[in-house]
């Protein structure tokens, strides 16, 4: 069983090895450790312990509707297989400061209900594997990734592969918490898929952006 979870854990580490560096250097990004999902404190473990969207878990916990930033998008195709790869942030204008033990912020430099960030994200989809109508919502760019397979119905299973320590470093750190920060704290994420129709369709790289004291 180790040997098992062991191999599991490898392999997903190389796909988010493969997912970051589509956009930049692995040792710009931070380094990522593969852990037990019983090793994750709280409130991470509520956020990535889980089988479901991320999108629904982040809207539940900070208590307000999250929105999608597309950072950059990868298009690909090999061996006949289109798949399309985007590096996204999702933000909302609440957010769960006291759950990280953090008082809520007076930040006079940040407008009052301004969007901040609260998760990162790499997403790799298998276009061809998805109806037409959803592709061309999920290339628009507006709306999370979660919420558009959700309305759209679709027999889908969501695993949690696998759950990160990640240590950010300073393109994490600028991307997620702006210039000011560039030693973000250590923070979680995981790599998760999702089948549609018993298919797999979907890799995703979900870290979670805590608050910043």
């Amino acid at each position: 069983m180790a040997e098992n979870t062991t191999t599991t854990n490898d392999n997903a580490a190389n796909s988010v090895r493969a997912l970051i560096e589509k956009f930049c250097p692995v040792e710009m990004f931070g380094t990522i450790r593969a852990i037990d999902s019983n090793d994750i404190p709280a409130p991470f473990n509520l956020l990535l312990a889980h089988h479901s969207h991320m999108t629904v878990a982040m809207e539940d916990f900070h208590g307000h509707s999250v929105s999608l930033d597309v950072v950059n998008v990868a298009p690909d195709e090999a061996d006949g297989q289109k798949s399309y790869t985007r590096e996204i942030l999702l933000k909302s204008p609440v957010f769960n400061d006291t759950a990280f033990g953090v008082p809520e912020r007076l930040d006079k430099t940040r407008k009052k209900n301004a969007d901040r960030v609260v998760q990162y994200g790499i997403v790799r989809i298998m276009t061809d594997r998805l109806p037409e109508e959803v592709v061309a919502r999920i290339q628009d760019g507006g709306t999370p990734l979660g919420r558009i397979l959700i309305e759209a119905d679709l027999l889908r299973e969501v695993r949690c592969v696998c759950v990160f320590e990640v240590m950010p470093g300073p393109y994490f750190g600028e991307l997620c918490h702006g210039p000011e920060n560039q030693a973000p704290p250590q923070t979680y994420g995981r790599f998760a898929t999702i089948s549609i129709k018993e298919q797999p369709v979907i890799e995703l790289f979900e870290v979670v952006v805590p608050s910043v004291a």
